[in-house]
């Protein structure tokens, strides 16, 4: 069983995740997305949220709402430093 750390739901049986936004660090609030990379139907190969859902937090397949890359690795995320 894997437990989505913001909506506290078992990732297998949940659509998806209940967290709606995203804040970067600039401090920009944009939805998160509900697209999939590459998987035109069904359930996210990593995080198992249905298609048309949020996926869940850490998510690999979640595309980044500010820059459309991979969330977890594009960036947009990390603290900016002076």
């Amino acid at each position: 069983m894997a437990i989505c750390d913001v909506c506290k739901h078992d990732m297998a049986t949940a659509d998806g995740c209940t967290k709606v936004n995203i804040e970067f660090p600039n401090g920009q609030i944009m939805p998160q997305s509900t697209d999939h990379f590459n998987e035109p139907d069904g359930r996210c190969h990593d995080c198992n949220a249905k298609h048309g859902h949020y996926h869940h937090s850490g998510c690999d397949a979640e595309r980044c709402p500010m820059c459309g890359g991979q969330l977890i690795s594009c960036g947009c995320l990390d603290e900016e430093t002076d």
